[in-house]
């Protein structure tokens, strides 16, 4: 859900990669933009391919640019979100490798990864250039934490084509899920992906309008996000896709003023105090309220702790691998919570 969370299990990894794409300056076109919603990918159609350019959301003046003129065969993938794009399209037979197997939701890729025909780098034990090589690996994606420079040059002088995908960083829902675009540009099956990503926004545009339309008063529920870590709250801030995503649903963020697209951090006795208002919570990082007290016991004191609480921790593998790709299941799932309508669930469930 936030940055530090999406960095477990796969920054040990992407620290290793080197981002050696073709970078030249994007050739003229007169085509427009194929990426409607990010703020960190362009895409242009040319003659014999595709011309993409990766903006670190950092250092937007110098973007990293990648003339792709065919489709990949072997593709490694070191997030779950870039597994998820991959298997949306129907594309696991071009997974090369992952960063580890125990987050893997998708049937047909566990099954590649049991017969060796992915290679699961955790099992490995580290990165390693040779073995992408000798297992065929073109392109590796990651996700461009961190300062990776000295770390990156382990590649140096090889044939993988390391891009990064930045869509942790967009803004919003429809942003995130826009990245699907770069998996149809390597898989040679981009037609695929923009039909995609059509049918994902408009279900979310059509769900998000009759939210509105059907939302005629102010009373919305006031939700609050996050978990204690320690004596302190972390909470998505009020600019990132979150806030964004919960303003759609209908929910009245309770911290949807606080500047910033990554995670806050407020004191205990702030959440006390300003707590009182909130009759949801979300993404408590726990599955059952039992061990919610186990993990800190001061969590029976929170005003809301009797209030409806809700979570991806039963389907957490589902929920990294496949809520970037499909932001009109999120937006459901939280509508859903919302109106206290609840029929059927995509990623969250209730604690008890």
């Amino acid at each position: 859900m936030f940055q530090s969370l999406i960095k477990l299990g796969f920054i040990g990894f992407v620290l290793l990669l080197w981002s050696c794409g073709v970078r030249q300056a994007p050739p003229k076109s007169s085509k427009a933009n194929l990426c409607k919603h990010s703020k960190y990918l362009v895409i242009h159609k040319i003659s014999n391919g595709f011309q993409v350019a990766v903006l670190d959301p950092d250092a937007k003046a110098q973007p990293q640019n990648f003339k792709i003129t065919k489709a990949y065969e072997h593709i490694a993938v070191l997030s779950a979100t870039h597994v998820g794009m991959l298997c949306a399209l129907k594309q696991q037979k071009r997974i090369s490798a992952i960063s580890d197997a125990k987050y893997l939701y998708d049937r047909q890729t566990k099954r590649l990864v049991a017969t060796h025909k992915v290679l699961d780098l955790r099992a490995e034990m580290g990165f390693s250039p040779q073995k992408l090589l000798q297992n065929g690996t073109q392109v590796v994606v990651y996700s461009g934490f961190g300062n990776e420079n000295k770390a990156l040059k382990r590649l140096e002088g090889t044939k993988l084509m390391g891009i990064p995908n930045y869509e942790w960083r967009e803004k919003t829902p429809l942003a995130r899920a826009e990245w699907v675009l770069l998996f149809g540009v390597l898989s040679g099956e981009f037609d695929k992906a923009q039909a995609f990503f059509n049918g994902v926004e408009q279900k979310y545009t059509a769900l998000q309008k009759s939210i509105q339309q059907n939302n005629k008063s102010n009373q919305l529920p006031v939700l609050i996000s996050g978990n204690l870590y320690g004596d302190q709250w972390i909470a998505p801030a009020g600019q990132s896709y979150e806030a964004q995503l919960y303003k759609d649903a209908g929910l009245a963020y309770l911290f949807a003023n606080e500047q910033g697209t990554g995670s806050i951090f407020k004191s205990l006795p702030e959440i006390l105090k300003r707590g009182t208002s909130v009759n949801l919570w979300l993404n408590p990082g726990q599955p059952s309220r039992a061990k919610l007290l186990a993990q800190f016991q001061k969590t029976k004191f929170l005003p809301f702790f009797e209030k409806a609480i809700y979570c991806y921790t039963s389907r957490t593998n589902k929920y990294w691998e496949l809520a970037a790709v499909h932001p009109d299941w999120l937006l459901s799932d939280l509508s859903q919570i919302a109106n206290r309508q609840v029929k059927k669930l995509h990623f969250y469930a209730v604690l008890k």
